[in-house]
Parts: C-alpha cells; sequence; structure tokens
C-alpha cells in the first residue's frame, strides 16, 4: 500500500518538474503564462493513473528476476512515448523520444524510493 501511496503522491510531481524543464530547454526559459498553474493542476490530476500503472509494475517486478527500477522505467517511459504518439506528428520524432523522459524518470525515482522504504522498514 505504502508503494502506491509514493508513486501517487511523487510521480506528477516528478513528472511536471521533467516537463518544465524540457520545456525551459526547447524554449530557453520558462513561460511567463498566468495560466500555468493550470497545467499543473491537470498535470497532477492526468498523472496519477500512469503512476499507479507504473506502481502495479513495480510491485509485479518485485517477484522476479528483472531488476525493477530498469522495468519500472522502461514501463513508464513508454507509457509517457505512447502519449506523445497522440500528441505530437511524426515529424516531431526528436521530442516525442524527449517526451518519454517525463514518465521514465519519475518511474526510477519512485521504484527507488519504494525500494528505499522496504530496505529501511526491513532492516528493523
Amino acid at each position: 500500500m505504502k508503494r502506491f501511496l509514493v508513486f501517487a503522491l511523487v510521480f506528477p510531481g516528478i513528472a511536471l518538474a521533467v516537463f518544465f524543464a524540457l520545456l525551459s530547454l526547447a524554449m530557453g526559459m520558462l513561460p511567463d503564462n498566468p495560466q500555468a498553474i493550470y497545467v499543473v493542476a491537470w498535470g497532477y490530476v492526468v498523472g496519477v493513473v500512469p503512476a499507479l500503472i507504473c506502481a502495479g509494475v513495480d510491485l509485479l517486478l518485485r517477484r522476479t528476476r528483472i531488476p525493477a527500477v530498469i522495468g519500472t522505467t522502461l514501463v513508464g517511459y513508454g507509457i509517457a512515448l505512447l502519449a506523445a504518439v497522440v500528441i505530437f506528428d511524426w515529424g516531431l520524432f526528436g521530442k516525442m523520444l524527449a517526451f518519454g523522459f517525463i514518465g521514465g524518470i519519475p518511474a526510477a525515482v519512485c521504484t527507488w524510493l519504494s525500494n528505499e522504504r522496504q530496505n529501511v522498514s526491513a532492516g528493523g
């Protein structure tokens, strides 16, 4: 249960931070739009579903020989890449690949955090 809470609470925030970092790299600066707060609100709401999917994959990968951080990162990257396929045109293939980091990086961090929680509680 703690794993799902870590993913649901932390994943969208990190995904938004990565999104704004990629946006600032593409534009050279952060947008000074007063409606950016709506992007944050919607990003957090929309980010919960991929977060819970990644949490489920993380839980399943704990029982296999595949390292959970690698598998969950690939699943998060894939989810964001599928969203990019819907959003962008195929002519922007480089942006589609970069968009995958919006799902991959938070998935890796949340997997690491949930694993650290287990090690701390198991160690005593």
